[in-house]
Order: structure tokens, then sequence, then C-alpha cells
């Protein structure tokens, strides 16, 4: 049986349990199981192992509709033809930008509170730099803004992820990034940032 029918399969079950304190039960197994027979890791960029699979499980069982919104835009579009801007993905709030720029030297940690974002590059590649959220260790640079749903910060302790055409990252609330920076040389990217809101 191949991992499609499993998924369709399995997905009525995995979301009759569809509150967070059920998913908060599932063991790591569990967690696995669902995120490794999902949609997600056969598109053709592919889940960075970076990702909170956990968070990322529970975010999807929580919110459906809206993941697969950013699902199927992510799956179906030609980003390299599309128009720069805004496109409005589901009526909670989801949305993605395209946009494109010159990768940095140097920028500011930033956080959201709100949204979850899922970045990936069309074109170019850069390093996303990656924090936990620690409010005693993190410098504040730019208190949060709540109309914005963003602060930035510095930290000296991080983990720093290539991103590109063939992979996409994840970031929740609890992950500070530093993204757009340079790999070798300063370059232009183009780049598509799903935002979904965060569900509790």
């Amino acid at each position: 049986m191949n991992k499609t029918i499993i998924y369709i399969l399995l997905t009525p079950m995995l979301m009759a349990c569809n509150t967070k304190n059920d998913v908060s039960k599932w063991t790591d197994g569990q967690i696995n199981e669902w995120f490794n027979q999902s949609e997600w890791v056969q598109l053709t960029m592919k889940p960075d192992s970076s990702i909170n699979k956990r968070l990322f499980v529970e975010q999807n069982i929580l919110n459906p509709a809206s993941w697969q919104a950013a699902l199927k835009f992510m799956k179906e579009s030609d980003f390299n033809s599309m128009k720069l801007g805004r496109y409005e993905l589901a009526d909670d709030g989801t949305y993605a930008n395209i946009e494109e720029y010159l990768t940095k030297d140097t920028a500011h940690f930033e956080a959201h509170r709100k949204f979850i974002d899922i970045q990936y590059l069309a074109k170019g590649k850069e390093y996303i730099y990656v924090t936990p959220i620690d409010n005693k260790r993190n410098r504040e640079v730019t208190p949060y803004d709540d109309t914005k749903d963003i602060t930035f910060f510095d930290e000296d302790n991080y983990s720093k992820h290539l991103l590109s055409s063939e992979n996409f990252l994840v970031l929740f609330p609890s992950d500070g990034h530093k993204p757009c920076m340079k790999v070798d040389s300063n370059e232009v990217v183009r780049k598509i940032v799903v935002k979904i809101p965060v569900s509790k």
C-alpha cells in the first residue's frame, strides 16, 4: 500500500483526536508516522530536517483547512512566473507573500507571536539563522509590535540553515530567526513566505 493511500486512510482517524490535548499525548512514533505519511513530504521541495515535527503535526491537525490551503499553494504554484505581492489563501488570515531581494551581510533576529512562517526560495539560496526565544538571553532591539506581529533582537547562539529551491523551513513563535543572509556572495533571491495563524 503506497504512502498516499495510507495517508488518506489514516488522516480521518488522526483528525478525530483533534484537540491540542490529544495531540500532546501522541508518542514521537505517532508524530513521525503522521509527518512521514503526509503530503508535505511528497512536495518537490522537501521539509527541512530542522522542523519541529510535533508542533508541525499539532498545528496541521488544529487548523487543517488553512494548512491544506498552504499545501495546495506550495504544490500547485509556479512561483517563478507569478507576480510579486500578497496572495490570500484562507479566510482566517492565512496568506503568502512573494518577494525578491538581495541577500544581506547582516541583520537582526525576528520573531512572531500570531503567525507561523513557511519559508521557501524559488530562486537562489540564503542562510536562515534560527535560535530559541529566550527573554533572558535575547537582546531586544525593537519591542514587539502587535499590529505587525514582529519583534527584533540580537543573539549570539544560533543554528544556520541553508534555504534553496530544494527545501522549506517552518518557523514557529518559539523560533527566533534571521532570514535573508548571504551564502557565498550577495545574490537576488525569490522568496515565498506563507503565514498561517497559530491555533491554540
